[in-house]
């Protein structure tokens, strides 16, 4: 078996309603839900996919898919050290090949007839998930959807935290609580590390008053350089403080933890530095006793790659599932050839080879903007 093509696909699913409004980037207005796919063909009819994609004038350009993978046999390959090499340098978020990596799993677990999070140990087959909201709307809106969300399956919810008061957050979340009493878990993300205006009175203000309505976790209370502020907050009360999604290698989430900065920490697996990187970082946060959540805000791909992670370790109870009234699951997943289900708030990881799932090619072909292809 050899790899004889290497494709990067990118498009976008329009929104329906008018586009989605997040809470993270006050005044914008995504039109799209985007999505990157990174494929890997061979001359044996097996392709491996997976999310991201690359340029042919950066690091992963074509030199570089000639010399490493093309005419090479997938099933050779050390992943860890090509998602590792110097060629990649300097080591910096955005340099490594994760797209690469991605593909490369999905075609040896499809070469070995076993699905990712089995090649890497496996931990278990299901995962509860929690509805991942991201607008701001009235207290009602939020009611509404807590409820389908509730008839869709899910037994836990996020919701976001920047309305221009944290009263006026706090508001909302007792509002939902009220609602749904115990029918759910909440939790709440205030996103302070990407646009902070929080104060640490109003972070630690936030916190004790979601501890009294039996929250779950409070994200990003405040900058992420801010240490000293974020294990003040994590020190004040019992509930989990979480975070660390736009951070980059292990060494940085291992300094949150030592620093009792963070409870739980959230890798991105695009961010962070790839899936064996999120593995790095899993076991440094299992050392400290302390959860290990994939972040996640994309398309049902990207949720598919971050459940496979999840599972093949032990200390990720949770899959954050994007999930929200303007970024509808229907959509989310329209580039898969089966949806995502929450079945009474679990979902189950794909047990098919590599990641266990299919795409819908009719649609992505349908929906690609642009495509970049490498081949022999």
């Amino acid at each position: 078996m050899k790899i004889t093509a290497v494709r990067s696909i990118m498009g976008g699913i329009p929104i329906p309603g008018g586009g989605f409004a997040p809470a993270w980037w006050p005044g914008q207005v995504i039109r799209d839900l985007w999505f990157t796919v990174c494929v890997i063909e061979t001359d044996a009819g097996i392709t491996g996919f997976g999310p991201g994609g690359f340029r042919t004038g950066g690091w992963t350009g074509e030199a570089f898919i000639r010399k490493h993978l093309l005419g090479h046999d997938p099933r050779t390959l050390d992943i860890g050290a090509l998602a590792e090499h110097p060629e990649s340098l300097p080591m910096a978020k955005g340099n490594r090949p994760v797209a690469l990596e991605f593909a490369l799993w999905d075609l040896l677990g499809k070469a070995c007839g076993q699905p990712v999070y089995r090649m890497l140990g496996g931990y278990k087959d299901s995962i509860k998930a929690y509805c991942s909201t991201g607008s701001v709307t009235d207290a009602g809106s939020h009611i509404d959807f807590a409820h389908n969300a509730i008839e869709r399956g899910y037994r836990a919810i996020k919701l976001r935290m920047h309305r221009a008061t944290v009263d006026d957050d706090l508001a909302v979340v007792r509002a939902v609580r009220d609602a749904v009493g115990d029918r759910l878990e909440i939790m709440a993300d205030a996103n302070q590390a990407q646009n902070p205006y929080w104060t640490r009175a109003d972070a630690l203000r936030a916190a004790r008053g979601l501890q009294e309505l039996g929250a779950t976790w409070l994200e990003e209370p405040l900058a992420m350089h801010d240490a000293e502020g974020l294990a003040m907050v994590a020190g004040a009360v019992d509930m989990p403080i979480a975070g660390a999604e736009n951070e980059y290698g292990m060494p940085r989430y291992a300094e949150f933890l030592m620093r009792g900065a963070l409870d739980i920490l959230q890798p991105d697996l695009e961010g962070c530095g790839g899936l064996l990187e999120w593995r790095k970082i899993a076991a440094v946060c299992e050392a400290y006793r302390a959860p290990c959540l994939g972040h996640v805000w994309n398309n049902g791909l990207v949720v598919v790659v971050a459940l496979h992670a999840s599972c093949s370790v032990p200390n990720a109870p949770y899959l954050e599932v994007t999930d929200d009234p303007f970024w509808p699951a229907r959509e989310r997943d329209l580039i898969m050839a089966e949806p995502l289900r929450v079945v009474d708030g679990m979902v189950q990881v794909p047990t098919g080879p590599g990641w266990g799932i299919e795409l819908d090619w009719d649609v992505v072909r349908a929906h690609t903007t642009s495509e970049v292809v490498v081949r022999i």
